[in-house]
C-alpha cells in the first residue's frame, strides 16, 4: 500500500480541471486499524492512574481512643498527583512550632545624629523630579551638621583620629583617650525580612503486635524513604548513568483532633503546617539496643522513626488568618 506524503496539483485551463504534477509516497505493509466510530473495537484508553497507597499505625486510627492522628499525604512534585496517604498517631513533641523575624545590627554612623532631618531630606529628594541633586545632597549634609553642632569639636578630633589610624595604627585609640569619648555608631535593628522556613520533627516509636503489623510498619518506613529521595530513571551508575534526578515528593501534613482536621482559618486553636518536603528520616530497628524479631521471621519487634520536614513557603502575617 502507498502512503502519500505530498501531492502537487495545478489547474489546466484547456481541460478545465486539476491536473496532478507530482507526488511523494512510501510503501507500507504494516497492520491497519479501522477509524470507524461504529466499530465494535474498544477505544484505546489512557493508562489508569496509580492508586494512592494508604497505610496506618496503629490499626485503631480513627476508632475509639485513637481519634487524634496526623495525616501525611505526598504528591508528585511535577504533576502534583497524590501518591501516598499515611495516618500515624500524634507523638510527644509533635505539637511544637516556631516563628522567627530576622533583624541585623546596622550602624547609621554620622547620619544617625541627624535622625529625622536626614530622613526628611531624603524623602524630598526621592519625590523631586530631578531626583538626586546637589541641593538635596547639601540638605543632607546640613541636617547632619545640625545634629552634631553641640559636639562639633570632639567629633572633628575623633574623625581626625580615625583617618590618622589608617596611616599609624593606634591614633584612633589615642584620640579617644584624649577626648574621653568615642563616636556614637548609632546602632539600630534593621529588619532583614523572612529568611528561614519553619521546620517540624516527629519522633515515632512503632511497637507492632505481630508479624503482620510489623510488615505494615516496614511498608510505612519504605514509603517515606521513597518519597523523600529523588528519582533516577533512564540509567544506573554502572551501565548508563543518567545526568538528571527527579524532584522528591512534597507533603501535606494535617492534624486530626477528635476525628476532625484543624480549621484553616483564624479560629484554629493550634497551628497548621504548610506544604513541606521531607528532609530527614532517621531509623532504628533495635529494641532497647537489642535486635529482636518475631519468631521465624526477619520482621523487627520495634521501629523508631524520626521524620524532619521543612515548609516550602515563608511565613507572613496573613497566614495567621489561614490557621498557620
Amino acid at each position: 500500500m502507498k502512503i502519500y506524503t505530498e501531492i502537487i496539483w495545478s489547474w489546466d485551463d484547456d481541460k478545465g480541471e486539476l491536473v496532478q504534477e507530482s507526488s511523494k509516497f512510501y510503501d507500507y505493509d504494516g497492520p491497519l486499524i479501522l477509524a470507524d466510530s461504529q466499530s465494535e473495537d474498544p477505544i484505546p484508553q489512557a493508562p489508569p492512574s496509580v492508586p494512592v497507597q494508604y497505610y496506618e499505625y496503629p490499626s485503631t486510627i480513627g476508632k475509639g481512643t485513637s481519634e487524634n492522628w496526623i495525616s501525611f499525604e505526598s504528591f508528585n512534585f511535577k504533576t502534583q498527583n497524590p501518591a501516598l496517604n499515611i495516618a500515624l498517631y500524634i507523638p510527644g513533641g509533635a505539637l511544637n512550632t516556631s516563628y522567627k523575624s530576622d533583624y541585623e545590627t546596622a550602624s547609621l554612623g554620622a547620619l544617625g545624629a541627624a535622625g529625622g532631618e536626614v530622613a526628611s531630606a531624603i524623602d524630598k529628594m526621592s519625590g523631586s523630579e530631578k531626583g538626586f541633586s546637589l541641593d538635596a545632597f547639601t540638605s543632607i549634609v546640613a541636617a547632619q551638621s545640625a545634629g552634631m553642632a553641640g559636639e562639633k569639636m570632639k567629633v572633628g578630633l575623633l574623625k581626625a583620629g580615625e583617618r590618622a589610624n589608617i596611616i599609624q595604627e593606634g591614633a584612633k585609640a589615642i584620640m579617644e583617650r584624649t577626648t574621653g569619648a568615642v563616636l556614637n555608631p548609632f546602632l539600630v535593628a534593621a529588619y532583614k525580612g523572612p529568611s528561614d522556613m519553619r521546620t517540624h520533627d516527629f519522633d515515632f516509636q512503632m511497637l507492632p503486635q505481630d508479624q503482620a503489623e510489623s510488615a505494615t510498619c516496614v511498608k510505612i518506613v519504605n514509603a517515606f524513604k521513597k518519597s523523600m529521595l529523588p528519582s533516577h530513571a533512564g540509567g544506573d551508575s554502572k551501565t548508563s548513568p543518567s545526568m538528571l534526578f527527579g524532584y522528591p515528593d512534597t507533603f501535606t501534613i494535617t492534624f486530626y483532633v477528635n476525628g476532625n482536621p484543624l480549621p484553616s482559618n483564624g479560629s484554629n486553636p493550634m497551628f497548621n503546617i504548610g506544604k513541606s518536603v521531607l528532609t530527614g528520616c532517621e531509623l532504628s530497628f533495635d529494641t532497647e539496643n537489642v535486635p529482636l524479631f518475631f519468631d521465624g521471621t526477619q520482621y523487627p519487634v520495634s521501629i523508631a522513626m524520626k521524620l524532619s520536614f521543612m515548609e516550602l513557603d515563608v511565613m507572613y502575617r496573613e497566614k495567621v488568618d489561614q490557621g498557620f
